[in-house]
């Protein structure tokens, strides 16, 4: 082979690398995020939140997944001598941790018993004027529009019963929030020309303290 041909093969041969170099290097261009490393799959967001079930018979409603199971406590429970008699809005009465603060939310038929040491431990109770529809009605309503406000809902018991000789609803739950997720346990009742509610909310860390504080509260309800 000529010296002339050697060079010419040698000079196809080095166009041809750089052609594949730059083939390579704009396909790691386009795999790559601004970042300069390699984009992750994105994740499908999930659908299994429950929601409960359209029927307006008086049949219990409840989702099939059990509640969370909370870890130890982060605060200490409540003695039993350790609480006070006091009524709320619509003539309700219960009782309530002595240390707890207690007030009438601004627009709302309820008071709110805060634990000074853990705010995100609380106690609503109240009454109200009852509307025409049956309670159980009035509650899926108000089960539906919360879960659709509130990240992570899940639906543990909406469940129609008989309290003292009373209409009631038990509603249970647990949601997302800036502080963690939070467990709630609430009966509502209706006696008379009123409905009346006992609220119970914390920190699913904080749920086994608050269990024998909202039973303490839902005990001595009334009317």
């Amino acid at each position: 082979m000529t010296q002339a041909s050697s060079t010419k093969v040698a000079v196809i041969a080095f166009t041809a690398n750089l052609v594949v170099c730059g083939l390579i290097g704009t396909s790691l261009l386009l795999l790559r995020g601004t970042s300069g490393t390699a984009d992750a799959a994105v994740p499908k967001p999930s659908t299994s939140t429950p929601t409960p079930a359209a029927s307006s018979s008086p049949t219990p409603t409840e989702s099939s997944e059990a509640p969370s199971t909370p870890t130890a406590p982060t605060s200490k429970p409540t003695p039993a001598g350790a609480f006070k008699d006091v009524s709320g809005p619509g003539g309700v009465v219960t009782k309530i941790p002595s240390g707890w603060p207690a007030k009438v939310r601004g627009g709302k038929t309820d008071a709110q018993a805060t634990d000074p040491t853990q705010p995100t431990s609380l106690l609503r109770y109240g009454g109200s004027a009852s509307p025409a529809q049956p309670l159980i009605d009035v509650m899926r309503t108000t089960e539906r529009n919360f879960s659709k406000q509130y990240p992570g809902y899940k639906l543990i018991a909406l469940r129609p019963e008989t309290w003292r000789d009373h209409e009631s609803v038990t509603w249970t739950f647990e949601f997302d929030t800036a502080d963690g997720r939070k467990h709630v346990d609430s009966v509502y009742w209706r006696a008379g020309q009123n409905d009346y509610v006992v609220y119970a909310s914390a920190l699913l860390k904080n749920w086994p303290a608050m269990q024998q504080i909202y039973t303490t509260a839902h005990d001595a309800a009334k009317p």
